[in-house]
């Protein structure tokens, strides 16, 4: 019997930790969330206000990026969402949070139906 990875993505927390406790109800030892950014760094863990605060970048304040070259910093400030302008056309698609289940084969497709019914995508 072989092993199996299943990823998952969701809109929000709330979604995965719900298909989450159902996995786990349902005798899934191995399910794991984490959040997952295109943009590098651990992001802001408090608020900065621009006028006074010290703001490392566009992206840092807009973005929660964190990006660790001058040069990369300059690329991502370049991404419509830097701006706060963007009209949020393509959002939709955004599913940043990852849910993770290791699982037996004889499993898995359990596992999956389990994920769809919470809203998780593949």
């Amino acid at each position: 019997m072989g092993q199996r990875n299943i990823l998952a993505s969701f809109r929000t927390v709330d979604q995965a930790q719900r298909a989450k406790e159902f996995l786990v109800q349902n005798g899934f030892d191995i399910v794991q969330i984490d959040n997952i950014s295109p943009y590098p760094g651990e992001g802001t863990d408090q608020f900065m206000n621009p006028i006074t605060g010290k703001i490392e970048s566009l992206v840092n304040l807009t973005l929660a990026g964190n990006p660790d070259s001058k040069n990369a910093d300059i690329l991502i400030a370049a991404a419509p969402e830097a701006s706060g302008m963007a009209d949020g056309s393509g959002m939709e698609k955004n599913q940043n949070v990852l849910l993770t289940v290791v699982t037996d084969d004889e499993h898995g497709e359990s596992a999956e139906n389990i994920i769809k019914k919470y809203g998780g995508s593949f």
